[in-house]
C-alpha cells in the first residue's frame, strides 16, 4: 500500500477546505518572508557571508534538508536535523537571515525531490510561519538580533528570562511546526486533530524536544568557538543513522518482506482508519479479497522461486491499479486483500472489482516459461455489509470462495445467503450472490 503521506502529493480540489488552508498557510508565508527580508539590508548580508560561523552552520542545514528523516508518524516532512541549526541561527542573528536560507533551501529541496508545487510551496511556508512564531516570542522579551547586532545569552551569568525567551520560543516553533501539518492532515482526512495528535504527536515531540535543546549550544559555540561547531556533524550524522534504521525495521514490521506490500497489521490499521473516515459521508469502503488459481500447480512446476515471481507480478499489478490512499497488502500465501476508497454503491464496487480483476489477470513469463494467470476475487462494502474491518474481511473472503468455486471470477458477498467456505462446492454453487464475469 501507499504511505499515509503520499496522498499529501494529491492536488487538493480547488474551492476544498484543505485548498483554501494549504493556500492560506502559503500566503501568510508570503507575508512573513516580505516583511522580514525587507529588513535585510547590504550590510547585514555582508556582515553574515563574513562569519565562517554562518557557513558552518548553513552547510549542515543544506545537508539535512536534502537527506531528510521521517521517523514514526505522519507530521513534519523529514527535516527534523535542521531545526538543530536553523533555530540556532534564529537566535543569533534574526528572523530574516534565518527565513531567506530557510526558504531556498526548501524550494530547492522540494523541486529536488519533485514534490507536487502545493506540497513545496506549504512546506516553505510551514518553516517560515514557524520561524515567524519563534520570532514573536523572542521580540516580546525584547530580543531581536540581526547579522549587524547578534544576539547571545548575557555573560558571565546567563539571565533566567533569556533563559525562558530561548525556551519558549522553542516551544513555539515546535508547536507551530507540528501543529500546522497536523492541521493539514485533520482537514485532508476530515478527522479530529486531537485524534491525530495522540496518534503521532508523541514521539514527534520528544525528537522536536531533542532537537530544540541542542540550538543554544550550536549558538554559544558559534558564538565563542566557532572552529568547534563540525563537531555536532557527528552527533546528527548518528541521528540520521538511528533514525534510518528506526524507519527501516518499522518499514519492515509492516510489509510483506516478498512483495512489499502491507501486512496483515499495517492493513488492519490503515483499513479500520478508512472506515472510521466513511462515517458521515455518502460513499462507502470496499474490501476485496483476491486469491490466485491453481497457485499450487505453479509451484509444483516452477519452484518456490516461481511462485515468488508470480506473487511479485501479482503485486506489482495490484499496485498500479490502485489510487495513493487506497490500501493493499499480501495476508500471506497467494491471498491478497484491497480496501477501497469512495465506493458508491454495490454497482461501483462490482464493476470497480471487474476492472482489477481483469488487470490482474493475463499471461505472464516467469523463468521462459508462460503462464496465464488467473484469479478469484470476493467483495464486501461497507457499511452495507458491516462497519466493522474484521467482519467484512471474513466476508470478502467467503464471497471469494464463492467465486473460487463457481468460477466466475467476481462474487458480492450475500447478506442473505450468507455462507461459509466449509460449505460444500454444490452448496454454494446453489445460493450465489450476485456475480459479474470478469473475462
Amino acid at each position: 500500500m501507499s504511505q499515509p503521506s503520499d496522498h499529501r502529493n494529491a492536488r487538493p480540489t480547488v474551492g476544498s477546505a484543505l485548498w483554501w488552508y494549504l493556500w492560506s498557510v502559503v500566503a501568510l508565508a508570503v507575508a512573513v518572508i516580505a516583511i522580514s527580508l525587507s529588513g535585510l539590508h547590504g550590510g547585514d548580508v555582508a556582515a553574515l557571508v563574513r562569519r565562517p560561523a554562518f557557513w558552518l552552520v548553513a552547510a549542515p542545514m543544506a545537508v539535512t534538508a536534502f537527506r531528510p528523516v521521517v521517523p514514526k508518524g505522519r507530521g513534519g516532512d523529514g527535516t527534523f536535523a535542521l531545526v538543530v541549526f536553523l533555530f540556532a541561527l534564529l537566535l543569533h542573528v534574526g528572523l530574516p537571515a534565518a527565513v531567506f536560507l530557510c526558504t531556498i533551501t526548501m524550494l530547492i529541496r522540494g523541486l529536488l525531490f519533485r514534490q507536487a508545487i502545493h506540497r513545496n510551496l506549504f512546506n516553505v511556508g510551514q518553516h517560515v510561519l514557524t520561524l515567524g512564531a519563534a520570532w514573536l516570542v523572542l521580540r516580546s522579551f525584547s530580543i531581536d538580533p540581526s547579522p549587524l547586532h547578534p544576539w547571545m545569552f548575557s555573560e558571565p551569568h546567563i539571565r533566567v528570562s533569556e533563559l525562558l525567551a530561548a525556551g519558549l520560543a522553542g516551544l513555539a516553533y515546535l508547536v507551530v511546526n507540528n501543529g500546522s501539518v497536523y492541521a493539514a492532515i485533520a482537514v485532508m482526512e476530515h478527522r479530529s486533530l486531537v485524534a491525530i495528535v495522540r496518534e503521532d504527536g508523541r514521539h514527534l515531540a520528544v525528537v522536536g524536544v531533542a532537537m530544540v535543546s541542542l540550538s543554544p549550544l550550536v549558538l554559544v559555540v558559534m558564538v565563542h568557538l566557532w572552529p568547534l561547531v563540525p563537531l555536532f556533524y557527528p552527533a546528527l550524522v548518528s541521528l540520521y543513522h538511528n533514525a534510518t534504521l528506526s524507519v527501516a525495521r518499522e518499514h519492515d514490521a509492516l510489509h510483506d518482506s516478498l512483495t512489499g506490500l502491507g501486512n496483515r497489521e499495517l492493513l488492519h490499521r490503515e483499513a479500520s482508519r478508512a472506515l472510521e473516515l466513511m462515517r458521515g459521508h455518502d460513499n462507502g469502503v470496499a474490501v476485496l479479497v483476491l486469491d490466485l488459481d491453481r497457485f499450487k500447480a505453479v509451484n509444483d512446476t516452477l519452484g518456490h522461486a516461481g511462485g515468488d515471481r508470480l506473487l511479485q507480478i501479482v503485486a506489482e499489478r495490484l499496485r498500479a491499479q490502485l489510487r495513493p490512499d487506497d490500501v493493499v497488502a499480501r495476508l500471506g500465501g497467494d491471498e491478497f486483500v484491497v480496501v477501497l476508497h469512495g465506493i458508491a454503491d454495490l454497482a461501483v464496487a462490482r464493476i470497480t472489482a471487474v476492472r482489477l480483476l481483469d488487470r490482474v489477470n493475463g499471461p505472464c513469463q516467469i523463468d521462459g516459461t508462460s503462464i496465464d494467470l488467473t484469479a478469484s476475487l470476493g467483495v464486501a462494502l461497507a457499511p452495507d455489509h458491516g462497519v466493522d474491518f474484521d467482519a467484512l474481511l471474513r466476508r470478502a473472503d467467503r464471497a471469494m470462495y464463492v467465486a473460487k468455486a463457481s468460477g466466475c471470477g467476481v462474487a458480492l458477498f450475500d447478506p442473505q445467503r450468507d455462507m461459509t467456505p466449509a460449505q460444500s462446492s454444490a452448496a454454494l454453487l446453489e445460493h450465489l450472490p450476485i456475480v459479474e464475469n470478469a473475462s
